[in-house]
């Protein structure tokens, strides 16, 4: 077990412990990360659950715990997104530290940062990254879904 190996599974075990609840019956939760919004002069740190059939933004605190309502988000519901990166395809984006992953919705706009891939993954885990590669895989679905 490496030196951060521990740290980033009891983060895994609060985003399952904020997203968990959140499931409807019958619904399997695809991947779970951490992102981070940033608007002008603040931040909002979301636990980002991704289903086959929604994505799932709840506001965490520092202590990774429900901060305000959970956030809905279905493939029809999504306007724009996009993945911006410095290049090199997909995979080159979640081996990467940099990046923002964008998502637009008739209500919000979001532009997330999410660590996950490249030196953080030493800091972040497995899971965060299978998280990560899993928004990105559900929001190139919802794309294409949507004519």
């Amino acid at each position: 077990m490496g030196v951060f190996d521990k740290g980033a599974q009891q983060a895994d075990e609060k985003l399952h412990a904020v997203l968990d609840p959140l499931l409807v019956a019958g619904e399997t939760m695809r991947g779970r990360l951490l992102a981070t919004h940033s608007k002008s002069f603040s931040a909002t740190v979301y636990a980002i659950g991704v289903t086959p059939q929604r994505l799932i933004l709840q506001p965490v605190d520092r202590k990774l715990e429900s901060k305000g309502e959970p956030i809905t988000i279905a493939p029809s519901d999504i306007r724009k997104s996009s993945v911006d990166g410095f290049g090199g395809g997909l995979s080159e984006f979640l081996k990467a530290d940099p990046g923002d992953i964008r998502i637009e919705t008739a209500d919000h706009k979001f532009k997330l940062a999410a660590l996950g891939g490249g030196m953080d993954q030493v800091f972040t885990g497995d899971a965060q990254r299978d998280g990560k590669q899993a928004l990105i895989e559900f929001l190139y679905s919802a794309r294409k879904s949507t004519p």
